[in-house]
């Protein structure tokens, strides 16, 4: 609107989601027309991608420059000269005021006319009036929709964009890909727009009253919209609205489902049977379709014309030899839109079809649709066929089949039945969002027990993974009761989930109530991964009871059980088992074996569960490297699954990763990513991994008393007792009291940690225990003792930075008893480590301690191996690939000034000194840290 007193255009801007980059890019262009340095960019995006959203936010943010906004009508495309008149009515007293040449140029368009003296007078003139208007004050012009402007108008536009360097004004144009308005504005910088990420996209969907993320509603919302802020409005916006059994779908009226019913009813009759068929058969195959149009009556001469038509308007896609309907969201409106007798015709002519390339789970659907979804025969014959793609490893598939007879069938128990087992498919598959939305969906009442059952253990299922684990307990409790006559593998993973649910909520009472249950339905002729299960229960019970040797006879019985059971899910139980054992290396080798069978299965959903526990066994194998490189891929997977809590997991993981070498950067930014979800969702263990990385951050930063704080803390908490990770984290509690003087509660957490270290007979468990008789030991010959048995044992374990660690305080030790000479080697040999391990906190210690024994610290000391540590190699071959610094930083869940520092002493080791050199450097494949090479990948015990 206009503000008369500044003739200028004043916009009004709401919340704007996921486009600070492009935002910061122009608001960067504007800062320069400030200074008299103007310029242009073109925001070439989709229509629905927010294009006058970003235009209203840049508008906002330029208080202090003169705003005009113009947009190109389509209905004035071809009037040339339509859009300059727009921008130059409310200027024509500006216009009066220019020079005689170029007012008369001007005054031609305000007159409706298109000036004869041809475009560059055109183009000159209108400069003219824009430096005239800068003078006063800069100018900022944004051009919304500049595909729709007449050929005139874009030109003599995209002429003044070009000739802005000493003019202090900025235009800012926002057009379709691939439109005229392209070539117009050619030579101008392009700013792409991307889809919304799924947490901007729940942010969006929230303001606007749908619920939180997480949320059925919300989730399915994202799901559908796929990142468009256009979808996400008018889906938002109709949510209201909506029966709870119902699809989700924009309002009719909304200008999503009129652009669809416009091109729609723009095909002609082949074109629309065209689309019909490619709804109809998901992707399906070019000959397929022909078979199929041919069956429907359409003459084959016509079809190349019908299918160009149907692609023109945007209704199909094509590639790699099929034909589909692009998008889950344009399918459901296409299925609103198009009349049922449309598609029931293209479903009868699939059915009909049984040449090669016709595929038998989706004829099985075709057939169901075209006897009208109540036949018994092809109600079964679309179950096997979705079990039967579900064997092949394609859960997504099985899922789809099913949701689409849903649609099919007026059975109300088939239909709860097939959605509820598609949402169980969904989740499988870690296609977490639509999985609320077709529980929603499936009937409530009508269906069988183990129907209710499945409906429990997926609610259960997603809650666990990206809700409450609070909530996640009950549900799969219930599931419990459904399944228990059945003692089959639902049993088994509804057991096992609740059981997880109580330990991620740190309930070890509900736990230990699970374990009773288990241990009273246990039978003879249990299948093995029910009795992988029950055992389970029994180990892990007795561990967190600290009855150690009960706990370890039935551990040993879940590994070995493992190989009998198959599948993931028993591997990741047997994975966690070995690892409580301290069997190490038999946990990481489970654990990848069971994240590459969830692969292979289309299990996605597994993967980031499995990769937990390869990264806290190749922690407690002291490869720091493995275990960061597990973890970070974790974090992406749980992530782009939507594993929120999974993905809490990880980054709590990454962040022990980074206390124990001292990096207080990287520990802060990761454990301020997961605070949020650790409080709002009450993940007690976490919650507890948290404090323990904050307090081996404390010890690092000799601070041992907010350690020890932090520790009590872990111990108090808001629930109960963290007792697995209590219990993995005794050693630097013992440290930490020691060092406060507190030897009392040094010593009676050592009993509880040494009696599990000695009952598993894991050498790393044993040293850390030594090390801690070493800290406490009073006399110097039992201290001694100690100390040389824990290093004897780090390194028949392979633990450097352990050792160095134990090297450390052993020094310290001698040193204070008047022993610097036999000081100095142990402190060389741990400054070595520190340095070739980048932990520079504990280097400086070491440093610190050497020059206290009457050495100096010398010059760092390269690695064997190669130049670099792990963390720099990574880091140099992101930079190779063309990463900046603020990408590699999210990936490597950093802060850019991490990975600026990394980079100084990449160039300094290296002798390079720019990226371009680097990136020469690392042309070819560089050998990846990780369990490939295990003497430079070395880690901490757990």
């Amino acid at each position: 609107m206009m503000d008369p007193q500044e003739d200028s255009c004043v916009t009004r801007s709401g919340p704007l989601y996921g486009r600070d980059h492009e935002r910061a890019e122009i608001a960067g262009l504007v800062a320069e027309a400030r200074t008299g340095r103007g310029g242009a960019v073109s925001v070439v995006a989709d229509p629905g991608s927010g294009r006058s959203a970003l235009l209203d936010a840049v508008a906002a943010d330029a208080p202090d420059f003169g705003v005009r906004r113009i947009g190109g009508a389509a209905p004035e495309a071809g009037v040339q000269g339509a859009g300059l008149h727009r921008l130059l009515v409310p200027l024509a007293g500006e216009v009066a005021a220019l020079p005689a040449a170029r007012r008369g140029v001007l005054e031609e368009v305000l007159a409706g006319a298109v000036p004869a003296a041809g475009e560059l007078p055109l183009g000159a003139a209108l400069l003219g009036l824009l430096a005239s208007l800068a003078r006063r004050r800069p100018q900022l012009w944004c051009v919304d929709d500049a595909h729709w402007l007449d050929a005139t108008s874009v030109r003599a536009l995209g002429f003044v964009a070009r000739r802005l360097a000493e003019v202090p004004a900025a235009l800012v144009f926002a057009a379709d890909p691939q439109s005229r308005a392209g070539v117009a504005l050619d030579g101008l910088p392009v700013l792409g727009l991307r889809p919304l990420t799924a947490e901007e996209a729940g942010r969006l969907v929230a303001d606007l009253g749908c619920g939180p993320p997480g949320g059925g509603t919300a989730d399915e919302i994202v799901d559908l919209a796929a990142g468009s802020p256009l979808a996400l409005v008018e889906l938002g916006r109709a949510a209201g609205a909506r029966q709870p059994a119902a699809p989700c779908l924009p309002a009719p009226e909304g200008r999503l489902r009129t652009r669809c019913r416009r091109r729609l009813a723009g095909l002609s009759p082949a074109a629309r049977t065209v689309v019909a068929l490619a709804l109809a058969g998901a992707p399906l195959p070019t000959g397929v379709l022909m078979a199929a149009a041919g069956g429907a009556g359409l003459a084959r001469e016509t079809l190349a014309a019908a299918l160009d038509e149907a692609h023109t308007a945007r209704l199909v896609a094509t590639g790699s030899g099929h034909v589909s309907v692009p998008g889950r969201l344009l399918r459901t409106m296409l299925s609103a839109e198009l009349p049922w007798a449309e598609q029931v015709s293209a479903h009868r002519a699939l059915a009909a079809l049984t040449g090669p390339g016709a595929s038998r789970p989706r004829q099985a659907l075709h057939r169901l649709a075209a006897a009208g979804g109540t036949w018994p025969e092809p109600v079964a014959e679309l179950e096997a066929a979705a079990g039967a793609v579900r064997a092949t490893g394609d859960p997504a598939e099985a899922a789809a089949i099913l949701e689409q007879g849903a649609d099919f069938t007026v059975q109300g128990p088939v239909r709860a039945r097939w959605l509820v087992t598609a949402a169980a498919d969904r989740l499988a598959a870690g296609d977490l969002r639509p999985v609320r939305g077709l529980l929603a969906r499936a009937p409530s009442h009508g269906g069988s027990a183990s129907t209710q059952g499945l409906r429990r253990l997926v609610q259960g299922e997603i809650e666990l993974r990206d809700g409450v684990p609070a909530l996640a307990g009950r549900h799969l409790v219930r599931a419990v009761d459904h399944f228990a006559a059945g003692r089959g593998e639902t049993l088994a993973r509804a057991l096992m989930l609740a059981g997880e649910a109580t330990c991620l909520a740190g309930d070890f009472n509900g736990y230990f109530a699970l374990a009773d249950r288990a241990r009273r339905l246990r039978r003879d002729d249990d299948p093995p991964t029910l009795r992988l299960v029950f055992e389970h229960f029994a180990g892990m019970s007795a561990t967190f009871r600290a009855h150690h040797e009960e706990a370890n006879r039935a551990l040993g019985r879940v590994v070995r059980l493992a190989g009998a059971s198959g599948g993931p899910e028993p591997a990741i139980w047997a994975s966690q088992a070995a690892y409580t054992l301290g069997d190490a290396r038999r946990a990481y080798e489970l654990a990848v074996s069971a994240a590459h069978g969830a692969g292979e299965l289309g299990a996605h959903a597994l993967v980031p569960a499995a990769l937990v526990y390869q990264a806290l066994s190749a922690l407690m194998l002291d490869r720091h490297a493995a275990a960061e490189a597990a973890a970070l891929e974790g974090l992406g997977l749980a992530r782009s699954t939507g594993q929120r809590n999974l993905a809490v997991d990880h980054l709590s993981l990454l962040a022990l990763l980074a206390a124990l070498q001292g990096d207080r950067a990287a520990v802060s930014l990761r454990l301020e990513a997961a605070a949020h979800e650790v409080a709002a969702r009450e993940l007690g263990r976490p919650g507890a991994f948290n404090c323990w990385a904050s307090a081996c951050l404390d010890l690092v930063e000799d601070r041992p008393a907010d350690a020890l704080a932090r520790f009590r803390h872990m111990a108090a908490g808001a629930g109960q007792t963290n007792l697995a990770i209590r219990g993995m984290a005794a050693p630097h509690f013992v440290e930490a009291a020691v060092r406060c003087g507190r030897r009392d509660e040094a010593a009676s957490a050592l009993r509880g940690f040494e009696s599990w270290a000695a009952s598993s007979a894991a050498p790393g468990r044993l040293a850390l225990a030594h090390r801690c008789h070493g800290l406490l030991a009073e006399s110097e010959t039992s201290a001694e003792e100690h100390f040389r048995e824990a290093l004897r044992l780090h390194r028949d374990d392979d633990a450097a930075l352990e050792m160095a660690k134990t090297e450390l305080f052993y020094a310290h030790r001698l040193r204070r008893a008047r022993r610097p000479r036999a000081a100095r080697g142990l402190l060389r040999d741990a400054l070595a480590i520190f340095q070739q391990y980048e932990a520079p906190p504990w280097a400086a210690r070491a440093a610190a301690e050497l020059r206290a024994a009457g050495d100096r610290a010398g010059p760092a000391v390269q690695p064997v191996e190669r130049q670099l540590t792990a963390q720099q190699i990574r880091i140099s071959g992101l930079v190779a690939r063309g990463a900046t610094n603020q990408e590699i930083a999210e990936l490597l869940v950093l802060s850019s000034r991490t990975v600026e520092y990394h980079l100084r002493n990449v160039y300094s080791r290296l002798g390079v000194r720019s990226r371009t050199e680097l990136a020469a450097l690392f042309a070819e494949p560089v050998p990846r840290a990780g369990p490939a090479t295990r003497g430079s990948g070395r880690a901490v015990s757990g």
